[in-house]
């Protein structure tokens, strides 16, 4: 009997052992980490590839798009506020927007480097991996 309440303990909690896990997600976006971009991705016009906005709203509306399956009533980008990437492209995130949804990042490759655009969260996860630091050790 004592043993089938260790049991049922056990099995109560593992779940929540689990969840626990779950939260501590080692790719969680922080404000001054670099991400590099891993698709492959081209920057010409015509192909389909990564994109940052100019205009934090349009990472917005388009985040919304894709949840709801609904295109035509949130999202209406114009490509001309769009900054295409290529791979290996690196960015900066240097703030978090509505509800962690949006990022605010610096670009740090490419021809417009050094420019702030908005990103998409969930493709940082999905298409770019977290740069390590590198620490510099300076002798004098």
């Amino acid at each position: 009997m004592n043993n089938k309440y260790k049991l049922i303990k056990f099995l109560l909690v593992l779940p929540l052992l689990l969840s626990i896990n779950s939260f501590s997600n080692n790719d969680s976006i922080e404000v001054g980490q670099v991400w590099k971009l891993n698709v492959r991705s081209s920057a010409s016009m015509n192909g389909s590839g990564e994109v940052l906005y100019q205009i934090a709203s349009d990472a917005y509306y388009t985040h919304r798009a894709r949840i709801f399956d609904d295109w035509d009533v949130f999202s209406v980008v114009d490509s001309r506020d769009l900054v295409r990437l290529r791979k290996g492209y690196e960015i900066e995130v240097t703030e978090k927007l509505y509800s962690n949804e949006v990022l605010k990042v610096k670009l740090l490759d490419g021809r417009y480097k050094g420019r702030f655009y908005y990103a998409i969260a969930d493709d940082l996860t999905k298409k770019y991996s977290l740069e390590e630091k590198e620490e510099e050790n300076e002798d004098s």
